[in-house]
């Protein structure tokens, strides 16, 4: 809210940040439940784990990522926060029929609604983050987003393995998307978009108005901009399949229910995930002080570590060191998320924040999220008759590999980004 001079209440920002850190809740919620709800889904509805993969991967990736400059750029024109509480409706809805789906084709057009509703979301969210706080501070609030969509992960697999065990899987949707409706009553009555008159040097009209060739071009310019948005593609590949498909991995491989991997994993990996998003925040805005290299230095290295510490936990059938394992690849794994987020912004400069953040979206989520459980489900149907129980572990490994072809790009990436920074904060509008 404004004081009667115009000026943001000093509370304001904190209670914007706040309101999109449920807003993160919900839609990592939302995006991963069907992880923990492979199994019951898969036997109720007769799916293969390419099916599966479908679901998880590009059922949901397509429209997310295709949507995501649109609504981007509807975001800049016509409001973030509007749309975005509009979107979070739309998302929420959706996750309530997948709950009433009866096949795969009734579940892929349900995943297919859910995906459309939260292209807008981390656009959106993380331009309103850019608008309320300055350069200095922005890798601790948006890893704060990054935080929340951490907790949302672990109460997806935590709440909806144990509702599932106990209520069955159907209403583990119900339970996840009726709040987000509420949620975005909020949003919208509460949550303004800041006004660009409020930033030093910004026109009068919205940045909307600059033509989208010149973004693309703009951009494209931009070569660390370019390779940030491969390498975390060929990363998220490894990333998003392990995501898909552990809880799937860990109830087969150790024989357990629904329930009782969503609290042994979610133990694991909740407050991991907390710890290692809000410390990249806090060791990117420390660090880039000191030398402007270091968000793609901390990509490198978290994605090159990641991978020993994934192929021993897929190959190594011993449950406590499996969830050690998961201690330690969670931290490491998490700390690229507010780096990542925050250097986007610096790369897009303050003209085009919403579009630059659905840009790197759409890449990452195309390839990563697309790809990633698709092609881990599609090769463990395939490795079946070879490996037995063991054809997703293998499928898991091979695709974990990705993550290392990432982190060279990031080295290569980290040549020009400070000069790509300097270009981004002095450009015309």
């Amino acid at each position: 809210m404004a004081n009667k001079s115009g000026m943001t209440r000093s509370w304001y920002p904190g209670y914007v940040l706040a309101v999109l850190g449920l807003v993160s809740v919900l839609n990592y919620y939302d995006r991963n439940l069907i992880a923990i709800l492979v199994e019951p889904m898969k036997r109720d509805l007769h799916l293969s784990d390419a099916n599966i993969g479908l679901l998880s991967g590009i059922g949901f990736a397509l429209m997310y990522s295709i949507l995501g400059i649109p609504m981007a750029r509807l975001a800049d024109r016509y409001g973030r926060a509007r749309l975005l509480a509009a979107t979070l409706a739309v998302w929420s809805l959706m996750t309530v029929l997948s709950g009433r789906t009866i096949n795969f084709t009734t579940m892929l057009l349900a995943r297919i609604g859910v995906g459309v509703g939260e292209a807008a979301g981390l656009p959106a969210s993380h331009a309103l983050v850019a608008d309320y706080f300055s350069p200095a501070s922005r890798g601790k609030a948006l890893s704060v987003i990054g935080i929340c969509g951490a907790l949302g992960i672990a109460v997806s697999l935590a709440a909806g393995g144990y509702i599932s065990d106990w209520r069955g899987w159907r209403v583990a949707f119900y339970v996840g998307g009726l709040p987000g409706i509420a949620l975005s009553a909020l949003l919208f009555l509460t949550v303004r978009d800041k006004q660009w008159a409020i930033l030093p040097g910004t026109p009068e009209s919205p940045p909307a108005t600059i033509k989208l060739r010149t973004v693309f071009a703009a951009l494209w310019s931009r070569r660390s901009y370019v390779l940030l948005c491969v390498g975390l593609g060929l990363a998220a590949i490894g990333a998003y399949g392990q995501q898909a498909w552990t809880p799937a991995f860990l109830m087969r491989s150790y024989h357990m229910s629904a329930g009782q991997v969503g609290g042994y994993y979610s133990a694991a990996v909740g407050p991991a995930s907390l710890v290692a998003v809000f410390v990249g925040g806090v060791l990117n805005d420390w660090l880039m002080k000191r030398d402007r290299r270091w968000s793609l230095w901390i990509l490198a290295a978290c994605f090159a570590i990641v991978v020993p510490v994934s192929l021993v936990f897929f190959l190594v059938h011993n449950f406590p060191l499996a969830m050690g394992l998961t201690l330690v690849s969670t931290v490491i794994g998490g700390l690229w998320v507010a780096p990542s987020y925050a250097l986007v912004q610096d790369l897009a400069g303050p003209y085009m924040r919403a579009i630059a953040a659905a840009i790197f979206m759409m890449i990452i989520n195309i390839i990563g999220l697309g790809l990633g459980p698709y092609v881990t489900g599609l090769l463990s149907d395939g490795l079946v008759a070879r490996f037995g129980e063991s054809a997703l572990a293998v499928s898991l490994c091979a695709v974990t590999m990705t993550c290392g072809a990432g982190a060279v790009i990031f080295l290569f990436a980290s040549r020009t980004v400070a000069a790509d920074i300097e270009a981004a904060a002095t450009a015309p509008s």
